[in-house]
């Protein structure tokens, strides 16, 4: 970032670069790591602007009084503890932007390797099922990515995530998404059969929610994160139940906690998952479970349902 004073216009009014200084003190004195990258991202959104660093191609350009009082809001708000991706509307992940607010979990950054290894790990056809799915990160990035486009079918228990979902599809024109509000498998026909299985489920114990920073615990959705007693009781039910919706040989991928890497590992053993991989995020801590579908005989593949969205096409098993 440049250096900049901390002057204004001169007849009172603040420059774009000058905004920056003062929404970052702000933001310094909260004690806010990423003060400085947030500052810029502010004022950017504030000024209609497509990046922080576009605020400095035109670091003179001075703050109407509306646009003054909308930022001295949302750094007020980012105060408070609301995330920033809440304030812009928007969250970067896998090269997309995608619509967040309130309702729905902001994508983190280690998801993303969620989706580097079910890009990986897809058998090379086949329908795709997303538990989970939130504002649609991991779904409409594998959409985009995987060859062949197959259908990926979206699932979510908080019609208000799916809300997002919705936006998101629409902005990314990924229609093969089809996006279904149910509590993982139950909207699911008995009979569908996928590829491969991605979750991102919730996993956080009422112990760790406790010590979640306040942007997270006070803001986002506990129903994305709280998962019984220990962490463990949605992960447990998805491995109970996503055999039955495997193809054979089919892979499912869920990200983990990084200190679950053991209990994960359990679970999916003791549901008759093989080859189990515990594989790490970008950062090196453990955070995707990998495993095989058991063997079992051959059944029915997908059979075709409806996308209760309206997405407008058939979504295979999907009542």
């Amino acid at each position: 970032m440049p250096q900049v004073s901390e002057e204004g216009s001169g007849d009172g009014r603040l420059t774009a670069a000058a905004s920056v200084v003062k929404t970052l003190s702000a933001l310094r004195s909260a004690g806010i790591d990423t003060a400085r990258a947030e500052a810029g991202w502010l004022v950017a959104h504030v000024l209609g602007l497509n990046s922080a660093l576009d605020v400095w191609r035109t670091p003179d350009r001075v703050l109407t009084a509306g646009q003054f009082a909308r930022l001295a809001e949302l750094t007020d708000r980012r105060l408070r503890g609301e995330p920033l991706q809440y304030l812009t509307g928007l969250a970067g992940f896998y090269g997309m932007e995608l619509v967040v607010g309130p309702g729905v979990l902001v994508p983190r950054p280690e998801t993303e390797r969620l989706v580097d290894l079910a890009l990986e790990a897809y058998p090379g056809a086949g329908a795709v099922c997303d538990l989970c799915t939130g504002s649609g990160a991991v779904a409409f990035a594998l959409a985009r990515e995987l060859p062949g486009a197959p259908t990926v079918v979206a699932i979510d228990i908080a019609p208000r995530a799916l809300r997002y979902a919705a936006l998101n599809r629409r902005r990314l024109g990924v229609a093969r998404v089809h996006l279904v509000v149910g509590d993982l498998f139950a909207p699911v026909r008995p009979a569908a059969r996928f590829a491969m299985i991605t979750a991102n489920p919730p996993y956080v114990s009422p112990a760790q929610y406790a010590q979640l920073p306040v942007d997270v615990r006070d803001h986002e959705p506990g129903i994305a994160l709280l998962a019984g007693d220990d962490g463990l009781s949605v992960i447990r039910r998805i491995a109970n139940t996503a055999p039955r919706h495997l193809t054979p040989g089919g892979v499912l991928l869920c990200e983990i906690g990084s200190e679950q890497y053991v209990e994960a590992r359990n679970i999916l053993a003791a549901a008759g998952f093989r080859q189990i991989a515990i594989l790490p995020d970008h950062t090196g801590r453990p955070r995707v479970a990998r495993a095989t579908a058991p063997r079992r005989r051959a059944t029915c593949s997908a059979v075709p349902g409806r996308d209760v969205t309206g997405g407008g096409r058939a979504a295979p098993g999907v009542l």
